[in-house]
């Protein structure tokens, strides 16, 4: 999923639900729904490759989301 289709969902999800604006915002630590996280931190744009990001790359291909 690049970053504009998950701002589309976002949008979307705002647009049907707009008492979302107020909730916190949690990521799941699986697809299978086994723990969940409170989302800390701003997104941030790096450099994401074989499984490490980097925030200080001067070559971005990834945003981060916590």
């Amino acid at each position: 999923m690049n970053l504009r289709q998950y701002i589309g969902f976002l949008n979307e999800l705002a647009t049907e639900n707009p008492e979302a604006l107020d909730m916190p915002v949690v990521t799941s630590i699986d697809d299978e729904g086994n723990g969940f996280n409170d989302v800390n931190y701003k997104p941030a744009l790096g450099e994401f490759d074989a499984g490490e990001f980097d925030a200080e790359s001067d070559s971005p291909n990834a945003v981060c989301l916590n």
